[in-house]
């Protein structure tokens, strides 16, 4: 039963619906075209992303090899969250100052019901053809996918030696007051919520099982966190042995750490999460629109999309994507064809009408 649990559409921090792009492939060649050396000097475009690991390595592989390969300069603009970037659109409305911005999907879903984002000419950005079109848009087509930020299982590795299989391992009793659980306002404890549900026999329009069984979490966890250095030095001193549902990204300092006894895992039967986030343009942008494509574009370049996926662990949406054999070796970065066969996106327009409703009733499951 896990096409019928999982196999929907969701985002991350808040839930989108996806909508399908026109695949470049399917445009006269005359309109396919590739950003050139030098091709938009004197040009320049604002970029606004996260301050984080993730907007670092956007900088490095993303804004500076597009300075370098077409000549146009690119500000960076680096901010603490997804809706730090919201309230700075927001309020810069009236005279936008930002060509591109790079954030979650609710933030792209928040600006564009707000009516602030262009629609992307999808025909000027040719990669998008060799993107899986669930991948290709979003936020009612404001909204150009950009990488997948994937959800999973974290693990003590002195108590698995081999990564477990399933997400069951949170009700094994051999666990008990041994694992962390998401806190109810996260989106982990939806996806959690969905796991136990599919564990328990219900389906979307029968959640009370899945309820039921989270119910047995109770007095079971010994923290309900997301607090990435908090989880990751219980699994330190090794008083955890499990969390879920959470992400291997949140912990990449600390994995390859042996000391913090923990790794992560998306090869589970139950699949593993996904979140799509988005490159969105600003109405009334500033910058030369040519540009801003060719930009939006360059983030999808094969060789680029390879490039962050190394560095950040970042689930690639090219499938042409280049991995270096050190990233196909590497469990943590979901390859094109693992996404495409493993991964499970949920329905940003149903988790949106119950996420109040599930978040209570998660709250007195596990609290």
């Amino acid at each position: 039963m896990i096409e019928k649990i999982f196999n929907i559409r969701v985002g991350r921090r808040r839930f989108l619906a996806g909508s399908a792009a026109i695949a470049a492939s399917a445009l006269p060649s005359p309109l396919i075209k590739s950003a050139s050396a030098q091709e938009f000097a004197g040009k320049q475009i604002r970029v606004l992303t996260w301050s984080d690991a993730t907007g670092q390595a956007a900088v490095k592989n993303i804004m500076k090899t597009f300075e370098a390969k077409t000549g146009a300069k690119v500000i960076a603009d680096l901010t603490g969250t997804t809706s730090d970037m919201i309230a700075k659109i927001k309020a810069s409305a009236s005279k936008p100052q930002f060509d591109v911005v790079i954030l979650s999907g609710f933030g792209a879903d928040a600006l564009s019901e707000a009516g602030l984002l262009e629609k992307p000419d999808t025909s000027a950005i040719a990669n998008l053809s060799r993107v899986d079109s669930k991948y290709q848009t979003g936020a009612n087509g404001h909204g150009i996918g950009y990488f997948l930020w994937s959800d999973g299982l974290i693990y003590n590795t002195k108590h698995y030696p081999t990564p477990p299989k399933s997400y069951d391992v949170i009700w094994d009793p051999a666990n008990d007051g041994k694992i962390v659980l998401p806190t109810p306002d996260n989106l982990n404890a939806l996806e959690l919520i969905m796991v136990a549900v599919k564990a328990a026999g219900g389906d979307l329009k029968n959640p009370d099982p899945g309820f039921e069984l989270l119910k047995k979490l109770k007095g079971k966890s010994l923290a309900i966190a997301t607090n990435s250095n908090q989880i990751a030095d219980l699994f330190r001193s090794d008083a955890v042995n499990a969390a879920a549902v959470m992400s291997p990204l949140q912990f990449s300092t600390f994995i390859p750490k042996p000391e913090f006894n923990i790794s992560g895992t998306y090869d589970l039967t139950e699949g593993f999460f996904v979140d799509l986030q988005y490159m969105v343009v600003p109405k009334g942008h500033p910058g030369d629109a040519a540009t801003v494509n060719a930009f939006l574009n360059h983030a999808l370049d094969p060789v680029v999309q390879g490039k962050m996926a190394e560095e950040v662990w970042y689930g690639p949406i090219n499938q042409d994507a280049i991995l270096s054999d050190k990233a196909k070796k590497s469990p943590f970065i979901p390859s094109p064809e693992v996404i495409k066969e493993r991964a499970n996106r949920l329905d940003s327009g149903f988790l949106a009408s119950v996420r109040e409703d599930w978040i209570q009733r998660y709250t007195d499951a596990v609290m």
